[in-house]
């Protein structure tokens, strides 16, 4: 958690309008920004502390009552609490 913290929050910027998908961009949930306390790139780095491969779609989005960070880390969905940065969910991606 702490590389986590350490990472800067320029990704959101650099997300905020962007469409497309992909690892440097969001691709749905623009409008949640605001109420996210990560940067994609810190909810990116979480992400792959539970699963490995390449980075895909990153959406922001809510589930279970939280706004998550959903990533595409290989073949897994994986749901990065958006408030605090921790893993909640890591399912196959079918």
């Amino acid at each position: 958690m702490l590389a986590v913290a350490a990472l800067g929050g320029g990704a959101i910027a650099a997300a905020s309008g962007n469409s497309g998908g992909g690892p440097n961009r969001l691709d749905d949930g623009t409008d949640l920004l605001p109420q996210a306390k990560l940067s994609l790139a810190q909810a990116v780095t979480a992400a792959q502390t539970a699963a490995s491969g390449k980075v895909g779609e990153v959406d922001l989005e809510h589930y279970s009552g939280r706004l998550v960070f959903n990533v595409d880390v290989g073949d897994k969905d994986v749901k990065v609490d958006a408030a605090t940065g921790d893993v909640v969910a890591s399912t196959s991606d079918d």
